[in-house]
């Protein structure tokens, strides 16, 4: 999973527009071994905003998220050492696909509305609202996309 400072991906998460700017719901994030851009479903080829990633590299990715889940993202994000990283990366243990938040040896999921990188069999079908969950590290296997 890439890694960015908690500060960072907070500051990140905090440039998308608020949900009644946007003509359709949808916060899109893509990791491209470098950094987190931020664009919106509306707009997916305009970046809002980056964040440069440190430690691991992994494989590019492409999520869009629910604009509402990245308030609960980032409410569990001030709970958090500003200073420490965070592993963000999308999971597809079952669907629907997850965008998984790690620190601390505890992990944060929220639902996606879409993910192009994972496997077609995988990828969410229609967006649905589910409440976000945590759960510990190690809690069951879990599959990147």
């Amino acid at each position: 999973m890439p890694q960015l400072t908690i500060r960072d991906l907070y500051q990140l998460l905090s440039q998308a527009p608020r949900r009644r700017d946007l003509e359709q719901d949808g916060i899109r994030l893509v990791y491209d071994g470098a950094a987190v851009h931020l664009s919106t479903a509306d707009h997916p080829d305009t970046v809002i905003a980056r964040a440069s990633t440190r430690g691991f590299v992994t494989g590019s990715w492409d999520v869009t998220a629910h604009s509402a889940s990245l308030d609960t993202v980032k409410a569990w994000l001030r709970m958090l050492d500003d200073d420490g990283l965070v592993d963000v990366a999308p999971f597809w243990a079952s669907p629907p696909v997850m965008l998984a938040v790690a620190a601390g040896g505890q992990v944060g999921t929220w639902p996606v509305v879409a993910c192009p990188t994972a496997p077609a069999d995988r990828r969410p079908q229609s967006p649905g609202r589910a409440p976000p969950s945590s759960r510990r590290l190690g809690d069951g296997p879990s599959h990147h996309c």
